[in-house]
Formats: C-alpha cells, sequence, structure tokens
C-alpha cells in the first residue's frame, strides 16, 4: 500500500511541476545579410522593378524625369509587405502612390532562418519615370 501511495504522490508531483515547453511565434525583424534563404520576388527583381515602373507611370507620371528613389520594407512571413517607406528621391504625393504601387505587388517569397519562415527588413532602390 505504501509503494501504491508513495508511487501515486511521485506521478502528481511530476505532471503537476514538470515544464511544459511552448513554441514562441518569432516576430523579429531579420537583416538580409544574415538569413539561410532570402525573400525573393516571383520573377526576380527586374521583373518587379519593371511592375513599380509601369503602375508608376499609369498613375500620371508619365512626364516625370527619370531618377532614383530609394524605399524600405518589411517582408512578412505570408510574403506581404508592411512599414513601407519612400526614404528620398521623391515628394509626398508621388511617394503616397509609390507606397500603394508597392503595397498592392504579389506576394514574395518570404526569407528564412534556421529553417523558419521570419519577417525581414529590406531596402530597395527603384529607377523611375520615362
Amino acid at each position: 500500500m505504501k509503494k501504491i501511495i508513495a508511487g501515486l504522490v511521485l506521478f502528481y508531483s511530476i505532471t503537476s511541476f514538470s515544464q511544459s515547453v511552448e513554441k514562441k511565434e518569432d516576430n523579429n525583424i531579420y537583416n538580409l545579410a544574415g538569413l539561410d534563404v532570402k525573400p525573393e520576388f516571383p520573377g526576380g527583381l527586374d521583373k518587379l522593378k519593371a511592375l513599380v515602373n509601369e503602375s508608376y507611370l499609369k498613375a500620371g507620371f508619365q512626364s516625370e524625369v527619370k531618377g532614383k528613389v530609394y524605399s524600405i520594407f518589411v517582408i512578412e512571413k505570408d510574403g506581404s509587405l508592411s512599414d513601407v517607406k519612400i526614404l528620398r528621391g521623391v515628394d509626398a504625393v508621388k511617394a503616397k502612390e509609390l507606397i500603394r504601387i508597392l503595397k498592392s505587388l504579389p506576394p514574395w517569397n518570404p526569407g528564412k532562418q534556421n529553417g523558419q519562415i521570419v519577417r525581414v527588413l529590406y531596402a530597395l532602390p527603384l529607377v523611375i519615370g520615362s
């Protein structure tokens, strides 16, 4: 009887005080340089730049002088873009349109670190205008 009671107490203490391992979701934003698999736009960067330029020209900026625009954004785990910012190269109206264009593009193939899909900070220079 003592063995049964001791076994029950031991079993109860193991199940009550054991640590549960929870998998935490990694929401860190990773730098592009240290990734195992870098994010990529379907069709490559040339296709991305062509789509952005085409959409920009269709938005009514055809007469603009050709110029370089610097953008930065986060590629989310689902391939969508967030925190899109235009750092320099155009005024506020054109920057707002470029942000809209970048957010409306097809999703990217996300980056991976240690076999897990992660959020990635991405800087993209664009040549826009005609």
